[in-house]
């Protein structure tokens, strides 16, 4: 596999900050006592007009909401019986940014709650998806946090509660994305501490919902991609053929595998550390719309692969970047996790098909020169396990 290739790979801006405003204290504050129209309202209404969308589109915007209408939600949330705290004073917002096709507004709340410990400014998150799975996401968070996962070292980030516009309300976790840990000197404490998160969230009893077998929807996928490849990158068509032969007779595990708690979605910026020097760091993850019940090895698979994707959207090393998704694996395997190497390597290479086919057919916008590498690379590890990543980090030296 050759390193250039792999550095081609598309380095663009952060797909959570694509359209990010980060807004003074100050200008968007808001006393919930007198909620009323602005300029500000009025923009964000308009331009939710044009996007086509009603209601709460507001939120579904370009152009950040207001305080007023954050304040709203929270307010609402809270008096749907949904939340703990039971007041909401001043609300700022502080940033306002488009993921994809959501956008998350961060505010800091003065909020009181019945702990008597009285009012206190909280940093907050209000995801907005017209898809409507911050409800799943909600109770799934609910759930694991019940089961103990709701305390350091390791928790999911905890909810406020879920508007019916489709907003979901939770707390910011502390500490900084794992995506600004994959290299350097915090790399190696980084994923022991997410391997250990992972172990602890694969032992927890808890009925999550069961989640779709993914074989169908990865052989269509790469039917999609082999499609793309003989239009628009033609060096890259025999390596999706190939491994489309090599996955799909193995995508369905032998046998009946028990499946455990899963986050469905674990890459490096869904996973957020704090004080990494401890031992151990604490871990808690966000994000938890695709939280289910799945085989093992696919939180962990897909996890070694969104190190080399999101490592590479970073421009960070790549002999580094595969030494942490070959040290991930590794040390998986070594703290006695359910999933065996040849499973997981199934999942890396499944996660690289899902990753190629969002950035170059489902989101777009991806590098038709990284279909071949990358997919030459889900291949290897099929063939070698963890010990493909380890050559990379050779060979890309």
């Amino acid at each position: 596999m050759s390193p250039d290739l792999v550095r081609g790979f598309l380095v663009h801006a952060d797909p959570m900050d694509e359209v990010a405003h980060t807004l003074p204290h100050g200008r968007s504050a808001c006393n919930l006592g007198g909620l009323h129209s602005s300029v500000g309202d009025e923009i964000a209404a308009r331009a939710a007009a044009l996007a086509g969308v009603g209601g709460d589109g507001v939120f579904m915007s370009e152009v950040p909401p207001t305080a007023a209408e954050c304040a709203r939600v929270l307010r609402e949330v809270i008096s749907g019986g949904v939340g703990e705290a039971w007041g909401v004073g001043e609300v700022v917002v502080t940033r306002h940014r488009r993921r994809h096709s959501r956008f998350l507004t961060e505010v800091q709340a003065e909020m009181d709650d019945r702990t008597g410990g009285g009012w206190r400014k909280v940093p907050l998150v209000l995801k907005h998806d017209s898809y409507r799975s911050g409800r799943s996401a909600d109770q799934a968070a609910r759930q694991l946090r019940a089961a103990g996962l709701d305390r350091p070292p390791y928790q999911v980030v905890r909810t406020i509660g879920f508007h019916p516009s489709g907003t979901l309300v939770t707390e910011h976790a502390p500490g900084r994305p794992w995506a600004l840990s994959l290299t350097g000197s915090e790399a190696d404490r980084a994923v022991e501490a997410v391997v250990g998160f992972l172990t602890v969230l694969q032992g927890v009893s808890v009925e999550l919902p069961p989640r779709p077998a993914l074989h169908e929807q990865t052989l269509r996928r790469l039917a999609d991609l082999a499609e793309f490849a003989a239009m628009h990158a033609r060096d890259g068509l025999g390596a999706v053929q190939w491994l489309a032969e090599l996955l799909d007779p193995v995508l369905e595990p032998i046998g009946k595998v028990r499946l455990v708690a899963g986050h469905g979605d674990l890459h490096p910026k869904n996973v957020y550390l704090d004080r990494l020097a401890a031992v151990p760091p604490l871990v808690t993850v966000i994000d938890l719309d695709h939280a289910g019940m799945y085989e093992p090895a696919l939180d962990v698979g897909y996890a070694v692969c969104q190190i080399l994707v999101t490592g590479t959207h970073l421009s960070l090393p790549q002999d580094e970047l595969a030494r942490a998704a070959g040290a991930l694996w590794d040390r998986y395997r070594a703290h006695g996790g359910p999933a065996d190497d040849e499973r997981i390597a199934v999942q890396v290479a499944r996660s690289f098909v899902q990753v190629l086919h969002f950035e170059l057919i489902g989101y777009g916008g991806g590098d038709r020169r990284t279909l071949a590498p990358w997919a030459r690379l889900a291949t290897e590890v099929l063939d070698e396990g963890s010990g493909a990543l380890r050559r990379l980090v050779r060979s890309t030296r």
